[in-house]
């Protein structure tokens, strides 16, 4: 499948958030081949980029953890998924794998508009989305298959709550804030049931970057 996007983690210190990623997630990364000074972390069939934070105008200094984003790509690039068979995917236990990103936005059926070229059409066409909640994040929205995008789901996500989703939006705008990962550890964690079934919001800092929600072993397959 043609992408348009590879999946990146902007981050002040892409080494130590790259370890700090895969000691949580049980993923060993690896010096990126592509760009200097980044590191990648196969999910699966998909990677994960960590990278050096990239200022997009002045006073854009790096926050906590860092911030997702979906970084163009151009002719001659390789899309993310394509090397995973050679590179192949690095993990310390059972398979990690990218079940869908979060999208934070202010205004979902606007989001979903301006989303719809990368998006799956709905079966039937003139059903919508059933709405789902993400107590996690205090949030709710509507999960969308993905053409051109990392991973094979976009959930799209507003916020319900002063909760976790809003203090995303605050800090880094609308786009994307989170992972939904199937095969991590998540033992003694607090688990909700959100819209995968039951899972868990893993923590990796005081000032926590974008979301990870790690889902029960065997809730969903990709």
């Amino acid at each position: 499948m043609e992408r348009w996007a590879r999946l990146t983690w902007q981050a002040g210190d892409p080494e130590a958030v790259a370890r700090l990623l895969g000691d949580r997630l049980g993923v060993l990364p690896a010096p990126a081949r592509r760009a200097a000074g980044a590191w990648d972390l196969w999910l699966g069939p998909e990677l994960l980029e960590v990278v050096p934070w990239r200022r997009e105008q002045a006073g854009d200094e790096p926050v906590g953890e860092g911030r997702l984003v979906f970084e163009p790509v151009f002719p001659g690039d390789q899309p993310a998924g394509d090397a995973a068979g050679a590179h192949g995917p690095v993990t310390a236990g059972p398979a990690v794998v990218l079940v869908a990103v979060i999208w934070a936005t202010v205004d979902l059926d606007r989001a979903e508009a301006e989303l719809a070229p990368w998006l799956e059409p709905l079966a039937p066409p003139a059903a919508g989305a059933p709405l789902c909640v993400e107590p996690h994040l205090g949030a709710h929205g509507r999960i969308r298959a993905t053409s051109g995008l990392p991973g094979s789901r976009l959930v799209l996500l507003e916020p319900s709550t002063e909760g976790a989703l809003a203090a995303s939006l605050a800090r880094d705008g609308e786009g994307p804030c989170g992972l939904y990962i199937r095969g991590a550890p998540t033992a003694r964690l607090r688990r909700l049931t959100g819209p995968f079934g039951p899972a868990v919001r893993l923590r990796t800092a005081e000032r926590p970057g974008p979301h990870l929600l790690l889902l029960a072993p065997g809730t969903i397959e990709t």
